[in-house]
């Protein structure tokens, strides 16, 4: 199908871009990558009067910074440059980690993070990894700029706080500790693909089976992308021990909502997203600090 009538519009500075969004607003997209957007326009299910290209904006917008304790990743910064920055694999190995599982290789020469977090799909691992890591959205508009916690930001399937006035100029991670371990897993009909469960983890452990820390998230199961709080107060404060993970699971279970469709039951996904966690669990306390 072809996309529904629109006009292109190609700013050259930052200000001309946020002065296009300023005019027309909700009723315009923007486009960087495209690998999200585009599809949705030539099925109609989005179907912006207005298409704003960041192409020609350079700058801090397709540059990753390190200032600070943390990371900047600007809004025309593909998946690949992240998988490929030494700061991004030194300060935050957890990201390109997570892209690998993204797409294909040429989707991710092409798509970038900070478009993939204001898609907010549900089965997206990037939502989940930046609720995980804790990280910042800077918005800015011809009225001003303001950060917004990932928590804050995603609000519901395909739903964020970005208002049709701003742009996601880049996405900020804080830079993780040495001793910080992470892990992803994900269940998939075919590698690339969207995945019916997925699990993400990072952890610091402690003597024996204690946790010094523990942070977990999980995607495609739910209607949104989840921290999973319950599940790791129970892992804080019993380690991984098996009637802590048999705890751990138990909180999982109340905290997600699994919906059912061709690809997977509601039970089937109940059930995978359990032993992710296990299996993430495990994976991260097997592994040397901060791996390259």
């Amino acid at each position: 199908m072809k996309p529904a009538r629109f006009e292109y519009h190609a700013p050259e500075t930052l200000a001309q871009c946020l002065a296009l969004l300023a005019e027309h607003g909700d009723e315009s997209a923007v486009l960087a990558g495209g690998q999200s957007l585009l599809p949705l326009m030539r099925f109609r299910l989005a179907q912006p009067a207005h298409l704003i290209s960041l192409r020609g904006l350079g700058g801090p917008l397709e540059r990753i910074e390190r200032r600070g304790g943390s990371l900047y990743i600007g809004a025309r910064v593909t998946y690949t440059a992240v998988q490929r920055s030494a700061e991004v694999r030194e300060g935050c190995p957890g990201l390109p980690r997570s892209i690998e599982l993204i797409a294909t290789p040429a989707v991710r020469t092409r798509g970038t993070v900070c478009g993939n977090l204001c898609q907010a799909d549900p089965a997206s691992e990037l939502p989940a990894v930046a609720l995980l890591l804790e990280a910042r959205m800077h918005l800015h508009s011809a009225e001003g700029t303001r950060v917004v916690a990932a928590a804050d930001f995603f609000q519901g399937p395909y739903m964020t706080a970005r208002r049709g006035n701003e742009l996601l100029v880049a996405v900020e991670f804080p830079v993780r500790p040495a001793t910080e371990r992470f892990a992803i897993r994900e269940i998939t009909r075919l590698r690339g693909g969207f995945p019916m469960s997925g699990v993400a983890v990072a952890l610091t452990p402690g003597a024996g089976s204690a946790l010094e820390s523990v942070a977990v998230a999980c995607f495609g199961v739910h209607s949104q992308q989840l921290r999973l709080h319950a599940v790791e107060q129970v892992l804080r404060q019993r380690g991984r021990t098996p009637a802590a993970l048999q705890a751990a699971g138990e909180a999982l279970d109340a905290a997600i909502h699994p919906h059912s469709d061709p690809f997977a039951s509601e039970a089937y996904r109940r059930s995978a997203t359990r032993t992710l966690l296990e299996r993430v669990l495990a994976e991260a306390c097997a592994q040397p600090s901060n791996p390259p």
